[in-house]
């Protein structure tokens, strides 16, 4: 009884530390989903001026006859899944590779590429795919200027770049964006009311040229924005789970353990019994 006794408050313990874990990330998840929140509804207005003048400028172009020549071109398309190094997320990540892994799986005509380290080991899953993806990981799971800047030389010879991330819907739900990110595809339809009539200063073709390489810059990191913000908001709604789960089995630990000692004690007061029983006779 004394060993059953030792290993519940062991892991009594046990469940106490990870109780203190889980709340620890909460806390620090609820902190940080504050700023990327912040970060991301100021940078979703700054996308979309930036996508309506492109598309203005793009419709300008294209009513000029000044698009640039295209034809001939081999439309090439890289496929990417962005999932994390760090685990806690809860199944955000999964969905992801879910995802991406039933894009392969439909027959595209593309490359493939997985970001992090989480997702590299989710394939794993999948040893049935004729094709498989090129592997990458960022430093840190928010990547900074310059693996921002080298991922996008790397994708520089696709025409398209079709992202599959975790996308923000709220603090309880995330789902699976796929977006291509080398042009902007969120803006407004093109009408001919967005066209403007202006001399452009230098040529209209470069300053075209220039939108859509800062569009894709912008939107990349849009992309890496909302991913933390989604992959936070997971972490925040998975810890909080398991700290409800902690709680809970806490209790049960906490009852099982008072009743092996009232246990351990009648067996005790039994054997008192029973030794002055013998000792009377």
């Amino acid at each position: 009884m004394s060993t059953a006794l030792t290993n519940q408050r062991r892991e009594l313990e046990d469940v106490k530390t990870i109780r203190f874990i889980t709340s620890a990330l909460f806390d620090l998840s609820a902190e940080k989903i504050n700023r990327l929140r912040t970060a991301f509804e100021k940078n979703k207005s700054f996308y979309d001026d930036i996508a309506y003048l492109y598309h203005s400028i793009k419709l300008t172009a294209s009513g000029r006859g000044e698009l640039p020549e295209k034809t001939g071109k081999v439309v090439r398309i890289v496929s990417v899944a962005f999932t994390s190094n760090m685990r806690f997320y809860g199944a955000v990540n999964s969905e992801v590779i879910r995802t991406f892994v039933e894009h392969m799986r439909s027959g595209a005509t593309s490359d493939y590429m997985v970001i992090g380290k989480v997702g590299r080991t989710l394939m794993g899953n999948y040893p049935d795919l004729e094709k498989l993806p090129l592997y990458y990981s960022f430093e840190n799971d928010e990547p900074t200027r310059e693996e921002i800047a080298q991922f996008l030389k790397n994708v520089v010879p696709y025409t398209q770049v079709l992202a599959f991330y975790p996308s923000f819907v709220n603090v309880f739900a995330q789902k699976v964006a796929a977006q291509d990110i080398t042009y902007a595809s969120q803006g407004e339809p093109m009408t001919k009311n967005m066209e403007i009539d202006y001399i452009f200063e230098p040529e209209l073709s470069k300053i075209l040229e220039f939108f859509e390489t800062r569009v894709r810059y912008l939107l990349f990191q849009r992309v890496m924005l909302e991913s933390e913000l989604a992959r936070t908001a997971s972490r925040l709604f998975s810890m909080n789970r398991a700290q409800d789960r902690a709680d809970e089995e806490i209790v049960v630990l906490r009852r099982a353990i008072r009743q092996s000692i009232e246990t351990f004690n009648d067996l005790r007061l039994l054997e008192s019994f029973s030794m002055i029983s013998k000792w009377k006779k």
